[in-house]
């Protein structure tokens, strides 16, 4: 069942020209069929109206120039120039769509700069994967379906990421292919993906959905592409650079090795990652990435006792920070590092500045949606925290960070004095990590509060044994919370016999 010519032209209208007020008669009349004609055809291949179709079309480029807004733009301003009249509707229906108010969309633009397009391309100077997208194929010939151009949305998500390239099929490490196929009302979609280098195809799928709702489906089938192309991507790009000749390794190699184990927050592979990110800052002097990782490991090891000198390493990230302010540094993932070492040495306005940068790059990191989480709990809004923390986990089941999801959402509950789910919550998250035994300095308390002794006396146990000289004193230095939850912890932590 093809899509018929009228409901693409209107399609296609609605979408470049959303501001227009177009009636059904304008539209139909534009579209060369009657207006019963057009509706009917409307509710058989899209499931929406036209005028539904062009309220999403008014959001959706309404976010767009709020994230791209100028200084002296208003909220009343980026609705007039999309063709919206009434603002309080425009509130309510952009906040049911986006999660978020114009206004705080234009807030955190305000804070984050931003690229006048919309999307940074990475410069070619920096040793990036690159990525074909190719464009998907038509089982049926000829093609009825190719105006709904699958592969465009998933490029243009893909490039939100930053820490890879969009490129042309002779530059690309990896292509991403598909075919569309239809039959009977339903429409089939398979995705590949494959390594120039080795020949493997390393993630495939397949979709099935209805013509009937044909554009709901492909906004599905491209977040789902997009999802799981960018974690095995991910997952590709560090398996290579570990099976890579040592001798042969690169900067990006270099640091793709790191990547893990700064991710361990442990003594040994941190300082291993810290190595291997020296030697990555040298072979590529324009790229934030390294020394957004090595101030990162710098701030692990102040905050979890892993150095004699923790204000020092502090100080240390933050240098790195201030160093990677010059240099290419559009990678959601490198403003998030960013502002994570900014939020363990207590500069909170410093780390919301590059949060908010992380997410105006790329609403869909959980990198950025973590991190924002655990800044929130710093700051002792343990609601907002908790919804930052779901999204990071829906956004990326596998992130290597969900596990602080766990500690965060576990610090929620026991500020909420839920000590036995917040307990709960912190075992989850040493399930997680197995090397995280410094999670018992929240575990503890809280098993204690929530009345098991038995349980916090031998989770204290293995905290001490790990770390044997650790006091009231290290621990608020190691962590920003605020005044009364530590208060909290450490009225636990001091019962179960931790010195002051």
């Amino acid at each position: 069942m093809s899509v018929p010519g009228d409901v693409k032209k209107a399609i296609e209208l609605l979408r470049t020209q959303p501001e227009r007020r177009l009636s059904i008669a304008k539209l139909a009349a534009a579209c060369g069929v009657a207006p019963r004609t057009l509706q009917k055809h409307f509710k058989q291949f899209v499931g929406k109206t036209p005028a539904e179709l062009r309220r999403e079309a008014r959001m959706d480029r309404a976010r767009r120039e709020l994230l791209r807004a100028k200084p002296d733009v208003s909220v009343a301003d980026v609705a007039a120039s999309c063709g919206i009249g009434h603002l309080g509707r425009f509130a309510a229906l952009y906040r049911q769509r986006f999660g978020e108010t114009p206004s705080a969309t234009l807030h955190r633009r305000s804070h984050t700069g931003g690229t006048q397009n919309g999307i940074t391309i990475l410069p070619v100077s920096l040793d990036r994967p690159v990525i074909a997208v190719h464009k998907f194929s038509c089982q049926e010939q000829p093609c009825t379906l190719g105006d709904f151009n699958f592969s465009e949305g998933i490029g243009a998500g893909l490039m939100r990421d930053r820490w890879f390239r969009v490129g042309s099929a002779d530059q690309a490490r990896y292509h991403l292919k598909g075919i569309v196929g239809h039959d009977r009302g339903l429409l089939r979609i398979t995705a590949t993906l494959t390594s120039a280098e080795t020949g493997r195809c390393l993630w495939a799928d397949r979709w099935q959905g209805r013509l009937s709702d044909i554009l709901a489906f492909q906004d599905r089938v491209v977040a789902r592409v997009t999802s799981a192309v960018r974690r095995t991507l991910f997952d590709a790009e560090i398996n290579r650079a570990i099976a890579k000749d040592s001798r042969d390794a690169g900067g990006w190699e270099l640091t793709m090795r790191a990547l893990p184990l700064a991710m361990r927050i442990e003594e040994a592979p941190l300082s291993r990652a810290l190595d291997l990110l020296e030697q990555a800052v040298e072979l590529l002097p324009t790229d934030g990435l390294p020394v957004a990782l090595a101030a990162w490991c710098r701030a692990q090891r102040a905050s979890h006792h892993l150095s004699e000198r923790p204000q020092a390493e502090k100080l240390a990230g933050l240098q790195l920070v201030s160093r990677g302010a010059e240099l290419t540094n559009d990678d959601a993932i490198v403003q998030s590092l960013f502002g994570s070492v900014c939020a363990l040495a207590g500069k909170f306005n410093q780390a919301a500045l590059h949060i908010d940068r992380a997410l105006a790059l790329n609403g869909a990191s959980a990198w950025a949606w973590n991190r924002l989480g655990m800044l929130d709990v710093y700051r002792g809004n343990f609601e907002d925290a908790t919804e930052c923390f779901q999204i990071a986990r829906d956004l990326d089941p596998c992130n290597p960070l969900n596990f602080m999801s766990s500690i965060g959402i576990g610090s929620a509950h026991f500020d909420a004095e839920r000590f036995e789910e917040g307990s709960i919550w912190f075992a989850r998250a040493i399930a997680e990590h197995p090397a995280a035994v410094w999670v018992n300095r929240f575990r503890a308390p809280a098993l204690l509060l929530a009345g098991k002794k038995e349980q916090a006396g031998k989770a204290f146990a293995e905290l001490n044994q790990k770390y044997p000289d650790l006091s009231i004193r290290v621990l608020r230095q190691a962590i920003p919370y605020r005044q009364n939850h530590w208060d909290r912890l450490a009225e636990g932590l001091v019962d179960l016999g931790m010195p002051l």
